[in-house]
């Protein structure tokens, strides 16, 4: 008798719809997770001229997750790369200098 594969469909319902910018990450690890920490960008500190990079958002997931992370993105990335033609260095983001 042949084996049946069922398919089942899941329904993705955004609780919120809106989306913050991270230009900057940081990652923390320990043996059985992965931290993820966005930042949209250094900002300096008026009072002590002090360059931070605030932190908006933090991700955590099993370090299993993040090696299906990794692929998703990596496919992602590797099919953006060969469909698209050389962008100008004018027109690609910058990266600002961090003083350290």
């Amino acid at each position: 008798m042949a084996e049946e594969t069922k398919t089942q469909q899941i329904k993705v319902r955004y609780t919120e719809t809106s989306a913050l910018y991270a230009s900057q990450f940081i990652v923390n690890t320990s043996g059985e997770d992965l931290t993820i920490n966005f930042s949209s960008g250094p900002i300096t500190d008026p009072a002590s001229n002090e360059t931070i990079l605030p932190v908006h958002t933090r991700m955590a997931m099993t370090i299993n997750g993040a090696r299906r992370l990794y692929d998703v993105l990596g496919n992602i990335l590797n099919k953006q790369t060969a469909s698209t033609t050389n962008i100008p260095e004018a027109a690609q983001a910058k990266v600002p200098d961090i003083k350290q």
